[in-house]
């Protein structure tokens, strides 16, 4: 591939972002990364972001009022429509709770992370994984629902203790940009004991977690599937037109 020359035209991503802004910069950096080391040249990502109002969606999911997510991450994908978005993607793995809901807001193809965690782990031979993120992925069976529909997958979140530190650990430190040695310890621990408990790899479903896994220190335990890594290589993979988004996606 000569440098500077596309292939193909480039098709259009849409982010709804701030969910957290952590998160989005991470998503923005990745796509554009992976596209410029894939084209060469000047080029990056094209792309358009609408950044919700993080706190607005945190008070929503604490109340469990999802109707309310649902219309913030719903009329920002609407707004990614307007703008000429081709396809788009949710910058956090908890909004995927109301991914369901999309179609009642819009017509642009979504590409659900579930998709590509899925492949990757099936790829490996894994087929009953243990699920580190916010108390609402690890909590709430919408993750494990999905896996289990579309792949055959069994998703085990960690102990009642586990989830409620480690939701506490991305909410006020990595969300807001901090990233502790004793933290990082903390987290191997766990992997460690999921480990014991017979489990054979983990998906790490919190774009905020790579933060502290990449930490310098010990390797996990167990192989951690990062679901931002494969969720941006996938969606290079869409923009570039060597994959599509189909409805209904299974990881076969």
């Amino acid at each position: 591939m000569s440098a500077g020359q596309p292939v193909v035209p480039m098709r259009r991503i849409g982010l709804v972002g701030g969910m957290s802004w952590e998160s989005s910069a991470l998503y923005y950096r990745l796509l554009n990364q992976a596209v410029q080391r894939e084209l060469g040249g000047h080029h990056n990502a094209v792309s358009i972001m609408v950044t919700l109002d993080f706190q607005v969606l945190v008070d929503a999911a604490g109340r469990g009022d999802w109707n309310e997510v649902a219309g913030h991450v719903g009329g920002a994908a609407n707004q990614l429509e307007r703008a000429g978005a081709d396809f788009m993607l949710l910058t956090a793995n908890t909004a995927h709770q109301v991914f369901d809901a999309l179609p009642g807001y819009t017509r642009l193809p979504a590409l659900h992370i579930g998709a590509p965690t899925a492949r990757a782990l099936k790829s490996a031979g894994h087929a009953r994984v243990g699920i580190v993120g916010t108390r609402h992925v690890t909590e709430s069976s919408f993750y494990a629902d999905w896996m289990s529909r579309h792949a055959g997958i069994e998703v085990v979140p960690p102990e009642a203790a586990d989830r409620q530190w480690l939701d506490a650990v991305i909410f006020d430190e990595l969300a807001r940009g901090r990233v502790h040695a004793e933290s990082r310890t903390a987290l191997l621990a766990m992997l460690d004991r999921m480990r014991l408990a017979g489990l054979d790899a983990v998906i790490v479903a919190c774009t905020e977690l790579p933060l502290l896994l990449a930490a310098e220190g010990p390797a996990p335990a167990l192989p951690c599937f990062d679901t931002v890594a494969l969720h941006v290589a996938m969606a290079v993979d869409v923009a570039l037109g060597r994959a599509h988004i189909a409805c209904g996606e299974d990881a076969s």
